[in-house]
């Protein structure tokens, strides 16, 4: 398990422990599991997903791993919503 917390600078999206985590960096993709290597970097705009169950929609963001702990912050779409992943 690892710690993941989303962010946006107007609300907490997500804060809990997690298997793994998925996003569309800038270059590439990332799949994020317990104790990755440390990682910093830029998310372009497509969805978070959380365990293949939850689905953050993102227009942009960045992304730190460090210590077993992942850190997103994002720029949210406009009335982005969580859902579950079907």
């Amino acid at each position: 398990m690892l710690d993941l917390t989303v962010v946006s600078p107007k609300r907490i999206l997500f804060d809990d422990a997690v298997t793994h985590v998925f996003m569309d960096g800038d270059d590439s993709e990332y799949e994020i599991l317990s104790f990755h290597a440390h990682l910093v970097g830029v998310l372009r705009e497509g969805k978070i997903i959380i365990d293949n169950k939850k689905s953050i929609p993102i227009k942009k963001g960045i992304v730190r791993f460090y210590e077993n702990r992942c850190s997103i912050l994002v720029e949210e779409l406009d009335a982005a919503v969580i859902s579950n992943v079907s």
